[in-house]
């Protein structure tokens, strides 16, 4: 958590400084891959149960807090997405201190084999790959107000242009959205091998297909219509929310809210 807070505190120090992006880059990066290695070793003890995920409440949102940093950290090697890492700390922060905070009870996961294991891996990088879309979106949509008002000053003048920050948006969002196809494809696969249902009624798969339906919209009205600015940002939150609602929600109220 002190490396996590540290690095988002030195990324926002080099954001405000007129200094090469290479010098300014290598402190908060080096912090970022430290906390990046902790994280890691700190999950490493809860993350199984008797060979399996352990998919308890805090433990998932740990991971799913790492498993974004990790992408960001490596995605920023090859776009200029430095930014992104204002929200991106601050939220890795937040989930290590949930995890510690808040472990919830063990809870090992029911699907096995290959497809069960691809749908949870899945499902976390399709996640993390769509977090990554929201935070950019996020400050696509804080940078443009800015420079509309003519004062695009403090961190936003290390950002890179418009058309590049809504072009690296839409690259996590198609990305994430051709994940998420495949997860739920491997979902069903293992689902019915186990229950003999590849689709079962419940609250899960009909979230998970709601947010998967927001993001197909958001595709081809992107392809189709051309659509930006503030219509993505609703969009790409919309497909978040429901994914994070058809798990962390019921979850949350599961082990938090009904636990004794």
């Amino acid at each position: 958590m002190l490396l996590y807070a540290a690095a988002w505190t030195a990324l926002l120090r080099a954001l405000s400084t007129n200094e090469p992006q290479r010098r300014t880059g290598a402190f908060h990066g080096l912090l970022g891959y430290l906390a990046v290695m902790a994280h890691g070793l700190v999950l490493i003890p809860t993350l199984f149960l008797d060979g399996r995920p352990n998919l308890a409440l805090g433990s998932t949102v740990s991971l799913i807090a790492l498993m974004i940093t990790v992408l960001f950290m490596a995605s920023r090697l090859f776009q200029p997405i430095q930014g992104l890492g204002v929200l991106i700390f601050p939220s890795a922060f937040t989930g290590v201190a949930f995890g510690w905070l808040l472990p919830g009870p063990a809870y090992v996961a029911k699907l096995q084999g290959v497809a069960g294991l691809f749908h949870l891996l899945g499902a976390g990088l399709a996640y993390a790959l769509l977090s990554l879309a929201l935070a950019q979106a996020l400050l696509l949509h804080f940078h443009d107000r800015e420079l509309k008002k003519k004062r695009a000053g403090g961190f936003f003048k290390s950002f890179p242009p418009i058309q590049t920050m809504e072009r690296i948006l839409f690259q996590l969002v198609y990305l994430g959205f051709g994940l998420l196809t495949l997860t739920l494809m491997s979902g069903a696969l293992s689902s019915g091998e186990m229950f003999g249902q590849a689709l079962p009624f419940n609250h899960h798969t009909i979230l998970a297909l709601l947010a998967w339906i927001s993001l197909a919209v958001l595709v081809l009205g992107r392809l189709l219509l051309g659509w930006r600015g503030r219509t993505a940002i609703l969009w790409t939150g919309l497909g978040f929310f429901l994914l994070a609602t058809g798990y962390f929600g019921t979850r949350f109220v599961l082990e938090i809210l009904l636990t004794p």
